[in-house]
Parts: C-alpha cells; sequence; structure tokens
C-alpha cells in the first residue's frame, strides 16, 4: 500500500489486490481522516492568524501520525 499526504489535501494511492479485515479496517479510517482534515482546511478561511496556525499544526500532527502509522 503507498499512500501520499500532501498538506492542503489528503491524497490516497492503494497499490495491490484484494485487502483483509485490517487493511479495509485502515482505508476506512483514512477516509475519516480526509474528511476531517478537509474540514479543518474549510474553517480556517474564518479564522485569524494565530487560529489558522493552530489549525494548520494540527492538520500537520494529524498527517504525521497517519503517516507513520501506515509505514
Amino acid at each position: 500500500m503507498i499512500l501520499e499526504f500532501s498538506y492542503k489535501k489528503v491524497i490516497f494511492l492503494v497499490w495491490g489486490g484484494s485487502l483483509n479485515k485490517k487493511g479495509s479496517d485502515h482505508i476506512r479510517k483514512l477516509r475519516e481522516v480526509e474528511k476531517i482534515i478537509i474540514f479543518l482546511e474549510k474553517i480556517k478561511k474564518d479564522l485569524n492568524l494565530e487560529e489558522k496556525e493552530i489549525i494548520s499544526k494540527s492538520i500537520d500532527i494529524i498527517t504525521q501520525y497517519v503517516s507513520k502509522i501506515s509505514e
């Protein structure tokens, strides 16, 4: 499985055959993370600079964590 995260969008590339239950659950969780990051990016537009930085750091933490557990 290959995962690619970008700062503005979460992009998932999956290579290979069928997935077992564990793999399917993992993909389902990744989709949930994608929805969360998209939501956070949308609300950043309405925030002040300090709040935008906090949201950006949160997005970074989430993407780093998901990248780490996906290795």
